[in-house]
């Protein structure tokens, strides 16, 4: 894209060749679009250049584990006991360890999204007001949202939202049921746990001892959730598949824009 063309307003860069330069940014608006971003240490040179939209497989990088593993065992701990359904006060015992997942729940609690009328200052209170269900999706995608080095939310969260919004679209497009959708939900958001975690996906289903249809969905893609997450998992759907699983294109294209919708909500709140 050339800045001599009318109306151009931004340029885009295949960020594995080159940059534009610090001119060519400049003098334009934006937003300037850097493709191919390949890791998280590109990713900061291409926002240190100006570039403002990214794409590329840098979400999907896996972060290097530190520290003693008490923060690990802490998240699996806390997934574990929403798999299970635990009680709020189970819950409120593990959040109460991790000063981030606290903070962060808090923050979404008193956001906008909720507009309460008086602010909400412990654990108890937000799960009154937010009901089970919507805490327990909420805390599921705040496992994504902890801080990191750079004190900005992990790189997989809007896609873990937005697999879990498509899932559970697609899965009530099918018929299913309000559980059934809820565990299609929790299948899109825990698929991206062994590269959160840096841990083999069989090691993080055993210890939280999920439902059969979900664990066979995370660890082979297979079953009904399964066969689900592999459609999402697709770039471009494949008409056989949507077919067999009695979804349609104009169902598919519905389910990943409402998906989107639900991504961005969640990346403006968390």
């Amino acid at each position: 894209m050339h800045g001599t063309e009318a109306g151009v307003r931004g340029v885009t860069s295949d960020s594995a060749v080159a940059l534009p330069s610090a001119l060519a940014l400049m003098s334009l608006p934006g937003p300037h679009w850097a493709r191919n971003v390949p890791g998280a240490a590109r990713l900061a040179v291409c926002r240190a250049a100006g570039m403002h939209w990214f794409s590329g497989p840098y979400e999907r990088e896996t972060s290097p584990q530190t520290g003693d593993g008490t923060s690990r065992k802490r998240l699996l701990a806390l997934l574990g006991l929403l798999a299970r359904d635990a009680d709020s006060p189970e819950l409120e015992t593990i959040l109460k360890q991790d000063p981030a997942l606290s903070y962060h729940l808090l923050k979404l609690v008193n956001s906008a999204a909720f507009a309460l009328s008086a602010p909400v200052h412990n654990f108890g209170q937000a799960i009154n007001m937010l009901g089970r269900r919507q805490l327990q999706r909420w805390l599921q995608l705040l496992l994504y949202a902890r801080q990191q080095d750079d004190s900005t939310a992990h790189l997989l969260l809007p896609l873990a939202a937005l697999r879990a919004a498509q899932m559970e679209v697609l899965c009530r497009q099918q018929g299913g049921d309000r559980d059934r959708q809820d565990m299609a939900f929790v299948v899109g958001v825990f698929a991206l746990l062994d590269v959160l975690l840096g841990m083999p996906m069989p090691e993080i289903v055993g210890a939280l001892h999920l439902d059969a249809d979900v664990a066979a969905a995370l660890v082979d893609r297979a079953g009904p959730f399964g066969q689900l997450l592999a459609l999402v998992e697709q770039p471009i759907p494949d008409a056989a598949r949507l077919a067999a699983l009695g979804l349609t294109p104009e169902g598919f294209w519905q389910s990943q824009l409402q998906g989107y919708h639900w991504a961005i909500q969640v990346s403006r709140n968390l």
